[in-house]
């Protein structure tokens, strides 16, 4: 018999501020996120009750009968895996950053918890219940200022686990750069420009010139079939960012650095609120880079806004990139209501 399943519910968690959690995918058409252990406190894991829970979720026949689930991209029709273990791990439990991006609301959230989650990882690896066939990310506040940043990702690196972290590229690390050149580590940078007065409107920080060069200091070492583990990230800010002169900025700045993987999202507020009526000038943007990618033979992806957007597609996919097309872009102008 089939059944429809999740790798995330199977085997994945997200540990956030004060909560764990299948995974950190939500909308508000499916009620939000799915949790697994609603609490955790003093820095510890009970993995035993996890997996329990775990078990009974996988009793549901569909994980649409946990009624978080509908619409997501990572539904399989697929027969459920019974073994207890993790493999996909998603840290989003600090939220200090040293940007302050205007779609992002990380520095608003108070802690519960002493950020410290490295025992309860050593005490999961120590009972042979996690695998390294995942991925381990991390993401939520910066990365490179979490205390125990650094020895969770040596931990993982020697684990020969797949580690994607997102940064803001603000301070340069060593122990990426190293997992970087081991290809065990790749790094997402998401300027979301390259002109230094839009990024500034943006993160509200003056660091373009540093992250760009942290970008280029990150890739410069990668050769061979390591040269696309550094991500650059463009984030469609309908009324900011999204017309044709910034776009051929940031494509011209990725040129420049032989950029080899550009990842593709759109702001989460506004596609949260427009997800059945995204309009044709953000699609054809989103064409226009994959254009660009594939003709310049760049890696191209989508997260998570970007991914559903495609999934309610109601346009034709653009193809010919005239004068007439960048004209009409240039007059458009998209209204989001949305106050940032």
């Amino acid at each position: 018999m089939r059944y429809k399943s999740c790798h995330l519910i199977e085997h994945g968690i997200s540990i956030n501020v004060d909560s764990i959690q299948a995974c950190c995918l939500s909308r508000e058409f499916n009620k939000g996120q799915l949790p697994i252990i609603e609490k955790y406190e003093n820095n510890k894991i009970n993995w035993d009750e996890l997996f329990e829970i775990k078990r009974r979720h996988r009793k549901h026949q569909s994980v649409m009968d946990l009624k978080f689930c509908e619409g997501c991209y990572n539904l399989r029709e697929e027969d459920w895996d019974n073994e207890d273990y993790i493999s996909y791990i998603n840290f989003d439990h600090w939220s200090q950053c040293n940007s302050n991006c205007i779609y992002c609301g990380v520095q608003s959230y108070k802690p519960k918890t002493k950020n410290n989650v490295l025992n309860a990882i050593k005490e999961l690896i120590k009972q042979d219940k996690f695998k390294n066939t995942g991925e381990i990310t991390f993401q939520g506040g910066e990365p490179t200022i979490l205390k125990e940043f650094e020895n969770l990702l040596k931990l993982f690196v020697k684990q020969g686990s797949k580690v994607r972290i997102h940064s803001s590229g603000i301070l340069f690390s060593r122990a990426i750069k190293e997992g970087l050149k081991k290809g065990a580590v790749s790094v997402v940078i998401s300027p979301d420009s390259a002109d230094e007065n839009t990024y500034k409107i943006i993160k509200r920080v003056n660091k373009s010139k540093q992250v760009w060069d942290n970008i280029k200091h990150y890739r410069k070492n990668l050769k061979g079939g390591n040269e696309n583990l550094v991500k650059v990230k463009y984030i469609i800010i309908p009324g900011i960012n999204d017309n044709f002169e910034e776009i051929n900025l940031f494509l011209n700045k990725i040129k420049e650095l032989d950029i080899k993987s550009i990842i593709l999202d759109i702001e989460y507020t506004y596609a949260n609120k427009n997800i059945n009526a995204i309009s044709e000038h953000v699609y054809i943007l989103m064409d226009y880079i994959e254009h660009f990618a594939g003709e310049n033979n760049i890696n191209y992806e989508l997260y998570d806004s970007a991914k559903y957007a495609v999934k309610n597609r109601k346009f034709e996919k653009t193809t010919d990139f005239s004068k007439e097309i960048f004209d009409k872009l240039k007059k458009e102008n998209i209204d989001n209501n949305i106050k940032y």
